[in-house]
């Protein structure tokens, strides 16, 4: 049953959106977070603003922040939910979020190239700061959960022995 094209289907089917709604999650609680922090209209304004609306530092940190964190929920959950061939689902993972975050990127300079109005240096580095940090927190991710689950397979408390028992059989 281990190798079940159906089973491994599913795992993958409940395993994306579930990663994406923790996604949403941890960005609404981070940003909720950030609002008690610096003010609820004030976050409100950064995010709706184009460019970083004069707050380099403070922004900056909001962005990596809740995107790190947001990316490394999404592959995490992938990860947990898809117990089987952690490395392998790793990567994926990880590659598909990075890949998903390098091609907003490219949509947003399609976008700015077509348009008659260019982003400014700001813009571009909040977008670019965007995309680096779902990266970053995709391969954090991954490399957590990737261990965790090693960690946990070895011990022998993966989901095929919720016991914990090293010899169930017996």
């Amino acid at each position: 049953m281990r190798n079940n094209p159906a089973i491994n289907i599913l795992r993958w089917a409940i395993a994306v959106p579930a990663g994406i709604m923790l996604w949403f999650a941890a960005n609404h609680s981070i940003g909720i977070a950030f609002g008690i922090l610096h003010g609820f209209d004030r976050v409100e304004e950064f995010w709706e603003a184009p460019d970083m609306d004069g707050v380099l530092i403070i922004g900056t940190y909001i962005i990596f922040i809740t995107r790190t964190i947001a990316a490394a929920s999404l592959v995490g959950a992938i990860i947990y939910l898809v117990p089987n061939y952690h490395k392998q689902v790793a990567i994926v993972a990880a590659a598909l979020a990075s890949s998903i975050a390098v091609g907003f990127l490219g949509f947003i300079l399609f976008q700015d190239a077509t348009a008659d109005a260019g982003l400014a240096p700001d813009g571009w580095y909040k977008h670019i700061l965007d995309m680096l940090s779902i990266i970053f927190g995709a391969i954090v991710g991954a490399w957590l959960a990737y261990g965790n689950q090693k960690r946990r397979a070895r011990s022998g408390r993966i989901l095929h022995n919720p016991t914990g028992a090293r010899n169930p059989g017996a």
